[in-house]
């Protein structure tokens, strides 16, 4: 659990916290590594097409399009990559409502996503999710900073990455880039 006293508007990196690797929840949001047994909710949750109007990608075809997903995920990277990859299933009360997802590179450096089901769109879940994968993997690995990148035209992940701390740091084309440095 947090041991965290923020305001609404801190960034991640004032947060002051004590967070065992394993119990991550705010609220009734909590994040656990990404399992096959996921696939059913996270198809559920993740077929809105709604939510692909600012991805490269297309809703999931099928429960075992999923599960396939999940388990190449659960290889990790290529080992010539030097990456690790980090993946969060999303849960809110209990239901299952998209993932976090981080790329830890070599150099100190991680990417961060997230895909939520509309379902909790402007209820602050983003926001809780974000905070505890930011949360896990500054306290899992090495990482000093994170970047992530979203279209010109999502102002809600915008401001959700705006809220978490993320200073804008520059566009090119539709995409916006962020950065977020832990002290």
């Amino acid at each position: 659990m947090f041991d965290a006293a923020p305001t609404m508007n801190d960034g991640f990196d004032r947060w002051r916290y004590s967070l065992p690797t394993r119990i991550n929840s705010i609220m009734t949001v909590k994040i656990e590594a990404q399992i096959a047994a996921h696939a059913d909710g996270l198809y559920d949750a993740l077929r809105d097409e709604r939510i692909y109007k600012f991805l490269d990608e297309a809703p999931p075809k099928s429960v075992e399009a999923v599960r396939e997903r999940i388990e190449r995920l659960l290889l990790g990277a290529p080992a010539s990559s030097g990456e690790i990859w980090m993946n969060w299933t999303v849960t809110e009360a209990d239901t299952v409502v998209g993932y976090t997802q981080a790329t830890i590179q070599k150099d100190g450096t991680a990417s961060l996503a997230y895909v939520l089901s509309p379902r909790v769109w402007g209820r602050s879940v983003a926001y809780a999710a974000c905070v505890l994968t930011l949360a896990d993997i500054k306290d899992r690995t090495s990482v000093v900073e994170i970047v992530a990148d979203t279209e010109a035209h999502n102002t809600r992940s915008q401001a959700l990455l705006e809220r978490l701390g993320f200073r804008r740091t520059h566009a090119e084309g539709q995409d916006v880039f962020y950065k977020l440095t832990f002290e």
